[in-house]
């Protein structure tokens, strides 16, 4: 159970900054990259154990609701359902090294919640 809320709160919370990928330009770029790694760094704190596996699949679920969010707003008027599906899978396959970067961050946000609460955690 704390996986799975782990990886949704990451996810939504990523989804935030994929809407906003058109400013993304600059120093922008930077924050957004930072912004999404801390959230998949989060994922794996909060995940405890498969934490690599919290922030990868954190940002593909991000991902994927941002192509959701592209697909039913004004974009996606008179597009085929099949569209849906693609998309998805296009931007996951485009986003690969965010999901890479997603499951390092996602390791060491274990790696430091196991250092900070040994045993208890």
């Amino acid at each position: 159970m704390r996986f799975a809320l782990a990886v949704i709160v990451s996810a939504l919370t990523q989804v935030v900054m994929l809407v906003r990928v058109a400013d993304w330009v600059g120093v922008g770029a930077l924050l957004a990259t930072t912004y999404l790694v801390f959230a998949a760094a989060g994922a794996g704190w909060f995940a405890a154990r498969r934490s690599a596996l919290a922030g990868a699949l954190s940002v593909v679920l991000g991902v994927a609701l941002y192509a959701a969010i592209t697909y039913f707003g004004p974009a996606g008027i008179g597009t085929p359902p099949l569209d849906l599906v693609l998309g998805i899978l296009r931007l996951v396959i485009a986003y690969w090294t965010f999901i890479l970067t997603g499951a390092v961050a996602g390791a060491i946000g274990g790696a430091i919640r196991r250092r900070v609460l040994g045993a208890r955690a």
